[in-house]
């Protein structure tokens, strides 16, 4: 009997050890994020940060620490997938960071929460694509106009400026 109690005490604390809140991350990827990793490597500040920023309309946009970014993102459980996006075209001092963040762009497909202030953007691979680490941007950060929508049409209701 006493083995038999001991099994049952057992078995509910291996059951009661996966039943913490799963993550809506349609919720919680909601607003500014630095990207302190893209492409395995630490990011190096360029003219800014590197930043991303996700809105509820399923706009999002940031800085590749030398230009801007915009576009349209849909998340559906942990699947994620961003629309075309648009970039600025300067130079800067760190092109290796700025290639590194739109690949991650470009590849990431799935998004995991390591906890409320720290995400992980991942390929269709499994492999860590781009750091995010939660922050507050100051209104005048990450907020850069469209010239380019990297050789996509931009959506009708989000017309781009074309600066020469």
């Amino acid at each position: 009997m006493k083995k038999l109690i001991i099994m049952l005490i057992g078995a509910a604390a291996l059951c009661s050890c996966g039943t913490g809140k799963k993550v809506d991350a349609s919720k919680a990827i909601l607003g500014d994020w630095e990207i302190v990793e893209a492409g395995g490597h630490a990011v190096e500040t360029g003219f800014d940060k590197a930043t991303i920023s996700f809105d509820a309309n399923g706009d999002v946009n940031g800085c590749t620490s030398i230009n801007r970014f915009f576009g349209s993102y849909k998340i559906k459980g942990d699947a994620l997938e961003f629309g075309n996006i648009g970039l600025t075209k300067m130079m800067g001092p760190t092109p290796e960071t700025e290639r590194a963040v739109v690949d991650g762009l470009n590849t990431g497909v799935k998004v995991k929460f390591e906890d409320k202030d720290n995400a992980v953007v991942l390929s269709k691979d499994g492999a860590e694509v781009l750091k995010l680490k939660r922050t507050e941007l100051k209104e005048e950060e990450n907020r850069g106009t469209p010239v380019e929508s990297a050789g996509e049409p931009v959506a009708a209701d989000r017309p781009a400026a074309v600066v020469e």
